[in-house]
């Protein structure tokens, strides 16, 4: 574990360098002198940048280069954590080619003591999972699937907030980075133009009076194709290259949402922050004031999404009253 953080702080130090002369050639003697190794270790940590996507460039007999970061679609943990160190909540990314779920990954560092604020994400999960049990399937390479570990200031029966928290950030992402016309459906759903664009899932362990840890789970529609999304879905879901023509670097979209959660998440660590939360979560989902129908326990229920609860619950107003609902799948009618 110590040689594998020598390694990942030596490929920090390396492209920030890199980064900070972008476009330029940078001596390896400069490169290999800043860190105290020799040129062969120095060969071995460009090797490793090259191999997590980087657009690093070796020029013979003068150094290395750093070119077209921008548009790299790379899911790479030295871009990301560099990417992060102006971020109040998270500061390093653990980026993996394939797991069983990044919810998993996250859970066992929890248990082992890591702190907050650390993010992995997969580009193939082969038990990815999204809201009550359903399986979440990705296409290798195209999407965003990542989990956040958190430790929050919360009660158990409050961690609904952080899902919240959640959708209110990625709506506004995509609305303001890609420029797709986002709408956010209680509790977390994220469509546009009436398909769905992601999944959020929160999980938690702790006892009655406080969270020990949660982890928010997210599955973001990026790069797929109509093609590739399955047949089962088709005209149910969509992703951000079908619904704005292009594709996107994966990474800009995760570095934008964990800017805009930290914000939203940290009100929660304030007083008062949860109902300034609150607040500004009714401003934004497009549920509230439509008329909705509400699948729950095999029962329908049909109605006007009136408001939300201090716990993030859905309000309805019905023909037999107001009902109130803390899990629900909800279909807007208009």
């Amino acid at each position: 574990m110590i040689k594998n953080t020598e390694e990942a702080n030596s490929r920090a130090v390396i492209f920030e360098a890199l980064m900070e002369n972008q476009g330029s050639i940078v001596s390896g003697t400069a490169l290999a002198d800043k860190l105290s190794i020799t040129r062969q270790a120095l060969s071995k940590n460009i090797a490793a940048l090259k191999a997590e996507g980087l657009p690093v460039e070796s020029v013979s007999q003068k150094g290395y280069m750093l070119s077209g970061v921008e548009d790299t679609d790379a899911l790479s943990s030295t871009l990301i954590t560099y990417s992060l160190r102006d971020n109040p909540m998270f500061g390093r990314c653990i980026c993996l080619k394939e797991t069983d779920s990044t919810q998993s990954v996250i859970k066992k560092l929890a248990r082992g003591g890591e702190n907050a604020g650390v993010v992995a994400t997969a580009e193939v999960q082969e038990m990815g999972r999204g809201r009550r049990g359903r399986n979440w399937q990705s296409v290798s390479g195209k999407n965003l699937m990542f989990s956040m570990l958190l430790r929050p200031p919360l009660l158990p029966g409050e961690v609904q907030l952080l899902n919240l928290a959640a959708g209110l950030s990625l709506k506004n992402t995509l609305r303001a980075l890609c420029g797709l016309p986002a709408e956010l459906k209680w509790p977390n759903d994220i469509l546009c133009r009436g398909r769905k664009l992601c999944g959020i899932l929160s999980e938690s362990a702790g006892e009655a009076e406080r969270i020990y840890y949660a982890v928010t789970g997210i599955g973001v529609n990026v790069n797929m194709t109509e093609e590739e999304i399955p047949d089962e879905l088709r005209g149910i879901a969509t992703s951000v290259l079908i619904e704005s023509g292009k594709t996107w670097p994966r990474w800009k979209i995760l570095v934008d949402f964990l800017r805009r959660f930290a914000a939203a998440a940290g009100l929660l660590c304030s007083e008062g922050g949860a109902e300034a939360l609150l607040a500004l979560y009714r401003k934004e989902c497009d549920t509230i004031g439509k008329e909705i129908n509400v699948i729950c326990d095999n029962e329908s229920f049909s109605g006007t999404a009136s408001g939300v609860t201090g716990q993030g619950a859905l309000i309805v107003k019905t023909g037999n009253g107001e009902k109130i609902f803390a899990a629900a799948d909800v279909v807007h009618l208009r």
